[in-house]
């Protein structure tokens, strides 16, 4: 029999049968799907230049490669080696090319890995859809099907997420596969991601059907929650130098002052007065300078009934320092386990930061008021003691 006849022949009795004995349900795994595979094969082999020998032993596997799904879909590969063993051995086809033909159609197994260039073409062709320019179609219809024949049915945002994860790790055997459908199978990789992202996530309540709001759910809310970590962060490293400029000048001005005292206080000795108010109250602007840069107390150690009630963040260095690796990493992710607790952290920090900031702020500003207040005062007392005793 030659190559003409027996392809012709099997693409006859491909024809005749899946048009009688496939249901309507199947609108995925059908004739056409059949043919679109066969002729994405064929322009395969020829743009890897496959010789005609293996060109025929591809295009009959592609044509016998899913009437298997006449007699049954779970397993249809197994069914249709089988079909295509009966109908190629009553065609008196060479019993070595019929062996490559029934390991081809083995090969379109999900999980089968191709060897030759012929096996890694078939591979590729049987996956010509997720290269198609009607993609989201056949998808749709592959989910019809098996909603049909596997009793699996899928939301909307579940089937999107689930072939847009595939597309993610799928990749073609051939280079060829690779120029020709790469380009359009990133397209419809893309257009998936787009409605993927638009599906909205279920809404999340509590036991009360209270609806319940997390930050990680809202992008605003992320962004604001980032964003008043950083401003309070920038606010304290700026209350700092503050403070550290009020240290410096007051420590100057009691540096200068003593000395002079010393120095003029036989002569001039009223000048002991308005000198000792400025001291005094370089002295305290001091006090409160050092107190608004002080550390805080920190505990370094957090048990796991803390965490469990939600009483201690783990994100603040004060306090895990003083643990084990082991226990924080425990305590760490019990925190991330549950969403809830992983928005009381953020909100915990953002908090208490706060707190310690506005702390920080009101004592630099008593500082800042005593030196202002000081300085007025020692001129005022200057000029008095001077009237009096000048």
């Amino acid at each position: 029999m030659n190559k003409k006849n027996v392809i012709s022949q099997t693409a006859a009795f491909v024809t005749q049968l899946l048009n009688k004995k496939l249901k309507k349900e199947h609108c995925y795994h059908n004739l056409a799907h059949t043919l679109a595979v066969r002729d994405a094969a064929l322009q395969l082999a020829g743009a890897q230049a496959l010789p005609d020998e293996e060109k025929e032993v591809l295009e009959l596997a592609c044509l016998l490669h899913d009437t298997g799904f006449t007699e049954t879909y779970e397993g249809h590969e197994a069914a249709s080696g089988r079909i295509a063993n009966d109908f190629l051995t009553e065609q008196n086809y060479p019993k070595d090319k019929l062996q490559q033909v029934l390991r081809c159609i083995d090969l379109t197994v999900p999980e089968a890995h191709p060897l030759t260039i012929t096996e890694q073409i078939i591979k590729d062709a049987d996956y010509v859809n997720l290269a198609a320019e009607n993609y989201l179609a056949s998808i749709e219809a592959l989910r019809q099907e098996w909603a049909h024949f596997k009793n699996k049915t899928y939301t909307d945002q579940e089937w999107y997420r689930l072939n847009y994860d595939f597309l993610k790790t799928h990749q073609y055997f051939t280079p060829a596969a690779r120029q020709l459908f790469e380009p359009q199978k990133e397209l419809n990789r893309k257009e998936l991601k787009k409605i993927v992202k638009k599906e909205k996530k279920p809404a999340k309540t509590d036991a009360q059907g209270v609806p319940i709001v997390s930050i990680s759910d809202s992008k605003s809310a992320g962004m604001m929650f980032k964003t008043s970590l950083r401003n309070h962060l920038d606010l304290s490293n700026l209350a700092d130098n503050k403070a550290n400029i009020m240290l410096s000048v007051n420590a100057l001005i009691i540096t200068v002052a003593i000395p002079l005292v010393s120095s003029y206080s036989q002569k001039v000795g009223f000048i002991i007065i308005p000198m000792a108010t400025l001291i005094v109250s370089c002295l305290i602007s001091m006090i409160f300078a050092t107190l608004a840069t002080r550390p805080i107390k920190m505990p370094g150690n957090t048990t796991s009934e803390q965490i469990a009630a939600g009483e201690s963040n783990l994100f603040f260095f004060g306090n895990f320092y003083d643990m084990t690796f082991a226990e924080y990493q425990k305590g760490m992710q019990e925190v991330i386990a549950d969403e809830k607790d992983l928005d009381n952290a953020i909100m915990r920090d953002l908090f208490f930061l706060g707190r310690s900031l506005g702390k920080k702020y009101q004592q630099l500003r008593i500082c800042y008021n005593i030196f202002m207040l000081g300085v007025v005062v020692t001129v005022l007392v200057f000029g008095i003691c001077y009237a009096i005793y000048g």
